[in-house]
């Protein structure tokens, strides 16, 4: 089962606008992109601040659950990308 992320990555003051447009793009992706057979788009916006860095999570309209057989702490090489993409 494939599952698409979207991520914005912001400097500077996180603004409701910023929020809004992250939901936008997953309902769209979730309506347009996104096959019946796929999980439902996660969209992360991670925003640094002078000091404070935020982490923000948008889900599809009417999903607030996030389904993961498995997840990574770090982020993986481009090899270990290019591995898990072609295994």
């Amino acid at each position: 089962m494939l599952e698409f992320v979207l991520i914005d990555l912001k400097i500077g003051e996180l603004s409701h606008q910023d929020l809004g447009q992250m939901q936008m793009y997953v309902n769209f992706y979730d309506r347009h992109v996104r096959l019946a057979h796929e999980h439902k788009t996660v969209g992360i916006i991670l925003c640094k601040e002078k000091n404070e860095t935020l982490v923000k999570i948008s889900l599809p309209e009417g999903n607030d659950q996030i389904f993961a057989s498995r997840y990574k702490t770090v982020i993986p090489s481009k090899e270990q990308f290019k591995a898990l993409l072609d295994g």
